[in-house]
């Protein structure tokens, strides 16, 4: 199994313990979220801290040997890149110049590549079939249990023709009330949705958190790889097994559980 060490910004206790770094944190609590996302981001690709023992695929799994070799880099400076770029969009702080050249040089090769095989990404056309979802009624009531169970202040769900989704609100460890939704676009076959809306808005502030990008799937179509439907999570059809479903609601709690006050 690939391990790999980041050079991560000194912590001399948890993100919950109060010390003196702890407190300047909380004085600051617009850095203090970019550290708790860097985090995240760092234990979801090495799937360490809050995301240990779940199943899902890291983002790593597009840093092969092949692509290594073509870009002129190793597995362990892709993987670093993978995890630093997506850090550097969700927390809002300039990219390391050696990240953002590993970067190039993958999309680069990812271009060659491209010319060289004539690959095109396979084009998704609609089909009417992969709307029908007969087991909605049994989708939303599990979910909805679910749901319930994640302790938020808030919560409520819309459900329609085209998908449904969950949304609620939660305190944070700064005292901002987060909105954050899952939703299933059934309508267009099942893909799962996540998002987390932090109350900032400026230019290089911490302003979301979204499934899309913290699985990986952005920086692949970024980098121009070829698809990676690995790190996609769709629902499935059936009425009594929800693997993906629980899978992400696993990664809501993860999350929840990095974001939210910690009891001392």
């Amino acid at each position: 199994m690939l391990r790999l060490v980041f050079r991560r910004r000194k912590r001399s206790q948890s993100l919950g313990c109060v010390d003196e770094r702890t407190l300047a944190t909380f004085r600051n609590p617009k850095q203090g979220l970019r550290d708790i996302l860097a985090r995240i981001i760092e234990d979801f690709d090495s799937k360490s801290g809050a995301f240990a023992g779940l199943k899902y695929n890291s983002p790593w799994i597009l840093a092969t040997a092949d692509w290594a070799e073509r870009s002129g880099h190793t597995v362990e400076e892709l993987c670093e890149m993978i995890s630093q770029w997506r850090i550097s969009i969700f927390s809002g702080e300039q990219t390391n110049p050696k990240i953002v050249q590993i970067f190039e040089d993958l999309r680069s090769a990812a271009e060659e590549w491209r010319t060289e095989t004539d690959y095109v990404d396979p084009p998704t056309p609609y089909n009417p079939e992969e709307a029908k979802f007969p087991n909605r009624k049994e989708l939303k009531a599990h979910t909805l249990k679910a749901w319930s169970s994640l302790g938020l202040s808030r919560q409520w769900h819309q459900y329609d023709a085209r998908g449904l989704s969950f949304s609620g609100i939660f305190e944070d460890k700064f005292g901002h009330d987060i909105r954050f939704s899952m939703t299933f676009k059934l309508a267009y076959g099942g893909p799962v949705r996540l998002f987390f809306q932090f109350p900032y808005y400026s230019e290089g502030d911490p302003r979301h958190l979204d499934l899309f990008m913290l699985s990986g799937w952005f920086v692949c179509q970024d980098l121009r790889l070829p698809e990676a439907p690995d790190l996609k999570w769709t629902v499935g059809k059936s009425r009594t097994n929800f693997d993906a479903v629980d899978g992400v609601l696993a990664i809501v709690r993860a999350i929840l559980s990095c974001l939210r006050p910690t009891i001392q």
